[in-house]
């Protein structure tokens, strides 16, 4: 009885030991709610053995202490995966899409999932925002007012996935490792915040689109 709750409480500490999100432990998951369903069934065993009904003192204790310890890991259990869908959604608006790789792969099967829904809820809600506009509605760009409009940014490596980009104001990007150029700030910013491109310069009024 003394080692009920740990492994829920062990959850919750992974998350704040994590400088972003562990790595979904599936094994203190399934764990926790084998306990939980332990003690539901221990709970019904102790109450079968008293028909009368008035329970005895003792047995009254023992069903209240295995309900707050059910109750306890059901608390920590929402808590951790609440807290991992909250990280979840807060990594779209600080990324978009672009999902560095190795945050990916911390992620369980069905927060990928997830994550594909709640960005396809949120591109169809920008889309819809402002009917007949001729670039949908972007929530996610600018979380902060910026200095200048137009930034020069630096690929810091080569990726597939970014060499020719369509974007709404710069035109065609093609952005390989070490190349330089003169960018709309709107059109990388979800860039600039997954790290996968550096802001080296910042000049008010040069052309956008620019190549080094």
């Amino acid at each position: 009885m003394s080692l009920h709750g740990r492994k829920a409480v062990q959850l919750l500490q992974d998350l704040k030991r994590a400088r972003w999100l562990p790595p979904f432990n599936d094994k203190v998951v399934k764990e926790v709610a084998e306990e939980i369903n332990n003690d539901s069934k221990e709970m019904e065993r102790l109450a079968e053995q008293d028909s009368d009904e008035q329970l005895e003192p003792e047995l009254l204790v023992a069903l209240y202490l295995y309900d707050d310890i059910m109750e306890r890991n059901k608390r920590c259990l929402l808590a951790y995966l609440n807290a991992r869908l909250d990280v979840i959604e807060q990594l779209r608006w600080e990324v978009g899409r672009m999902v560095p790789e190795e945050k990916l792969q911390k992620l369980h099967e069905a927060e990928k999932q997830y994550l594909t829904n709640y960005n396809n809820s949120l591109d169809k809600y920008m889309k819809r925002y402002v009917p007949n506009c001729k670039h949908p509605l972007d929530l996610t760009a600018n979380s902060e007012a910026p200095e200048d409009t137009n930034i020069q940014v630096r690929m810091l490596r080569d990726d597939p996935q970014l060499d020719g980009i369509v974007s709404n104001d710069s035109g065609l990007l093609r952005l390989r490792g070490g190349c330089q150029m003169m960018v709309k700030r709107s059109d990388v910013e979800h860039l600039l915040r997954s790290g996968k491109v550096q802001q080296v310069k910042t000049c008010r009024g040069d052309v956008v689109g620019g190549g080094f």
